[in-house]
């Protein structure tokens, strides 16, 4: 009798391979729940619904709805993609930002981006991970803007004003602010005041 090759048989690579598409079946399906419903009013019968098994199926691959929730929101973070801001070497002020808008645009089309997001504002569970991990995703546009600022020829720049852009930019794209610094409303108003050239009147 021939000696086993070590390699598993076809058999079981097509089993292998019946329990992964099976997998990615839930994963579609329990995300598209959460986002409409978010983790909190998501149930396992309404994900088994929608992928079209059973409630035991769910359960056989993922033992709660925590760790399948876990599941699709790494899913998501592991698809968005990273910054691509190419601003390296010497760019003026105006360059820089937009290259930063052009990337929050980019972000806010993923879909990816968008279930997280979606998720993200319609479930409590978890909240302060997963922000953390979407401030992870923002530190290169906030620190590309904040060098620009700082280097930037113009003697009323300020320290919050890179937060303050930023901001701006993620609110028009509807996309959560993250864990940045708040830097508070009187900044934002010494900031319009100084971009049309005004000064705040003494009090």
């Amino acid at each position: 009798m021939a000696a086993s090759s070590g390699f598993p048989s076809k058999t079981a690579l097509r089993r292998e391979g019946a329990r992964a598409l099976s997998r990615r079946w839930m994963l579609d399906a329990a995300g598209t729940v959460f986002a409409e419903e978010g983790f909190e009013n998501a149930t396992m019968k309404r994900i088994a619904e929608v992928c079209g098994v059973t409630k035991v199926t769910i359960y056989a691959h993922y033992r709660d709805k925590a760790r399948l929730y876990r599941a699709v929101m790494d899913g998501h973070l592991a698809s968005i993609p990273d910054a691509r801001l190419d601003a390296h070497g010497a760019m003026d002020l105006g360059d820089v930002l937009m290259r930063i808008s052009d990337g929050i645009e980019r972000l806010a089309a993923d879909p990816a981006c968008q279930a997280f997001c979606r998720t993200l504002s319609r479930s409590d569970h978890a909240r302060d991970v997963y922000m953390e991990h979407w401030n992870t995703k923002l530190e290169p546009y906030l620190d590309l803007a904040t060098r620009a600022v700082a280097s930037a020829p113009v003697r009323s720049s300020h320290p919050g004003d890179s937060e303050k852009f930023l901001r701006l930019i993620l609110t028009e794209h509807g996309l959560p602010h993250g864990a940045m610094p708040v830097s508070g409303s009187e900044a934002t108003v010494a900031l319009f005041m100084r971009a049309y050239g005004m000064t705040r009147p003494q009090a």
